[in-house]
């Protein structure tokens, strides 16, 4: 009734992630990804960018969960239990993790627009068919996705692009 004995939550997660662009580039939907896998929405729903920088950032707040060996694809799982995959580019599991520098560790706890993996895309790119960096939400039946905008735009880094809030 008074609230004794209760502790305030102060690590209560928030009621909405809001996401970033994982890279400075070119925003499209995830529908015209050139990959099928991921423009059918086989990964889960989310977007692309088509980079023009090498860093690539958290796109949400969380926790660094998973690092391919071949840093080619990442997975931050939010506060609000989102599991966020970020895979950059097409088909660059296949250099091995050439082209590519781990900048976080898995555990790390990290704020949307922290550096994750940095890439060296002018040797990456022209052995890959795309750099498109697609960002998705693989448990999306949990979550209400909002994008700021579907228009194919530049972004930078750390830019806000959308939001998810559990259902």
């Amino acid at each position: 009734m008074f609230g004794f004995g209760k502790k305030k939550a102060a690590a209560e997660a928030p009621a909405t992630d809001i996401f970033v662009a994982p890279v400075a580039g070119e925003y499209l939907p995830l529908a015209e990804v050139s990959d099928p896998v991921f423009s059918q929405g086989m990964m889960g729903d989310g977007y692309a960018v088509k980079p023009t920088a090498g860093t690539v950032v958290a796109p949400v707040a969380g926790t660094v969960a998973l690092i391919q060996d071949t840093m080619h694809a990442f997975m931050l799982r939010s506060e609000n239990g989102a599991e966020v995959l970020v895979h950059i580019g097409i088909d660059t599991v296949e250099l091995g993790g050439e082209g590519f520098t781990r900048l976080a560790n898995v555990g790390d706890v990290v704020e949307a627009g922290a550096p994750i993996i940095e890439v060296n895309w002018d040797e990456v790119a022209p052995k890959v068919p795309s750099t498109e960096t697609m960002v998705m939400i693989t448990n999306t039946p949990k979550f209400n996705i909002s994008k700021d905008s579907d228009a194919r735009r530049t972004v930078a880094a750390g830019e806000r692009v959308a939001e998810a809030s559990k259902k």
